[in-house]
């Protein structure tokens, strides 16, 4: 399976077509795929538009897609981003206010 630590889609959307989409999750299709770009189709997180799986394969997405559905219960508030992580956003507080 191509699942992988969910990472930012850095943009890029609008080369992007969306082919199937739940309350959870979006499964979208590249407008133009190999060469231009490594994979042919890929699974967002909706919450906050992080990829988690892509495949050059529909039938290994379609299959990604299932699995996700069936299996993946997304835990919306536990952040993947470290930025909002309150142990970091506190440092960092705390290094600023030590400063001024």
């Amino acid at each position: 399976m191509g699942f992988r630590k969910p990472i930012s889609t850095l943009g890029g959307l609008t080369f992007w077509d969306n082919i199937r989409q739940n309350k959870y999750f979006i499964m979208q299709e590249h407008k133009v795929g190999f060469p231009v770009w490594p994979y042919k189709y890929r699974i967002l997180m909706r919450e906050n538009r992080m990829e988690i799986a892509n495949s050059n394969d529909y039938s290994e997405i379609k299959h990604d897609w299932n699995y996700l559905e069936d299996n993946a219960v997304p835990q919306l508030n536990e952040k993947i981003d470290w930025l909002g992580d309150i142990d970091f956003v506190d440092i960092v507080t705390k290094i600023i206010s030590k400063k001024i």
